[in-house]
């Protein structure tokens, strides 16, 4: 029920399922670029199906929780984040496109002084060949990650935050304790999964689930205390039915 939301960090690419035949019980998501040895990622990206079923599972059932309970600070939440989230992927965005962009500009101009030293005849004919061939396939590669990463940017434009339009569709639900591909199609919008890394000597993997009309969202870590006055500032209030 995965397949297409899972995104690969690096890359935007998806993530393709797979499971191992001596082991069936192994099932996973891996980078797709990365296992097509194309040169746009380097890194697999794995994660197990259960892994990643139990985080969307405890992150979904927070989200519509908190959701639930306190309406007007989720609101806050969301504008407040929707605001750093934007400002953040632009600079991303914008800082790997001026790069790649960059890099294709030297690669046409060593190619350029190529043609020159070998009509000035400073290089053999052997030389040449395997130069240009070099620079030729740089070309390529550098042209398909400027396409590429003009798709990412034109595909974060397309995600408007919307957190009534979502609150609406958290009213449709009190307590998520399965997920299903329906509730996942209901909520989530792409799951970006990070490759491990080793922190402090523990293996770590991030995955940052974005939500349909509100992106990514953190909510605040709040002792039972925070939460009971919390509640009384923001939250929802009981509607008398008896009238």
């Amino acid at each position: 029920m995965f397949s297409g939301f899972l995104k690969c960090s690096d890359c935007g690419a998806n993530l393709n399922y797979k499971y191992t035949n001596d082991n069936p019980d192994n099932h996973y998501f891996s980078c797709r670029n990365k296992r097509a040895n194309n040169g746009l990622c380097n890194k697999t990206h794995h994660i197990r199906v259960d892994a990643i079923t139990d985080i969307v599972t405890k992150n979904l059932s927070n989200i519509v929780r908190f959701a639930s309970q306190f309406e007007d600070e989720f609101v806050k939440i969301v504008m407040d984040e929707q605001y750093k989230q934007i400002v953040l992927q632009q600079r991303k965005n914008q800082s790997a496109l001026n790069e790649v962009l960059a890099r294709e500009k030297e690669v046409d101009l060593l190619y350029e002084k190529l043609f020159e030293e070998k009509i000035l005849g400073n290089l053999t004919e052997e030389r040449f060949k395997k130069l240009s061939y070099k620079y030729e396939d740089e070309q390529t590669a550098l042209r398909q990650k400027v396409k590429h990463l003009k798709d990412v940017v034109a595909e974060e434009k397309k995600h408007e935050m919307n957190a009534d339009g979502f609150l609406q569709i958290v009213r449709q639900y009190t307590d998520i304790k399965e997920l299903t591909p329906e509730i996942l199609h209901e909520f989530i919008d792409k799951i970006v999964v990070h490759h491990r890394e080793q922190v402090f000597g523990e293996t770590v993997q991030k995955v940052e689930i974005y939500y349909k009309m509100i992106g990514y969202i953190e909510l605040p870590q709040m002792s039972k205390s925070e939460k009971q006055s919390l509640a009384l500032t923001f939250g929802r209030k009981e509607i008398d039915q008896s009238a």
